[in-house]
């Protein structure tokens, strides 16, 4: 599990790369994650070293390459709902299509 600023760079960079075709330069990512760039540069090396990007604390965050877009899902997590289908029926009405779907 990542934690916020980590989480919401990684959403930022996957977003912004499709949409722009290139990279956000420091500034751009304050301004978007409204984090300031000692925070950024924490939180873009923690990616790092979770193989999330590549990515050298020595170059620009421009110079940063996406490996892996979403955040891996935790494995100690219960799936929500999981196990729990259930069948609509006349008595039921269509209720629990709107309280479980």
């Amino acid at each position: 599990m990542l934690d916020d600023t980590p989480r919401k760079l990684l959403r930022i960079l996957y977003h912004f790369s499709s949409h722009y075709k290139r990279m956000p330069a420091l500034s751009e990512l304050g301004r978007l994650s409204g984090r300031s760039s000692m925070k950024i540069r924490e939180g873009m090396q923690i990616l790092a070293e979770q193989n999330y990007i590549e990515w050298n604390r020595k170059m620009p965050v421009e110079r940063a390459v996406i490996i892996e877009g979403w955040e891996r899902p935790d494995p100690t997590a219960k799936q929500q709902g999981e196990g729990q289908i259930r069948q609509l029926t006349r008595t039921t009405g269509n209720t629990d299509y709107w309280l479980y779907y």
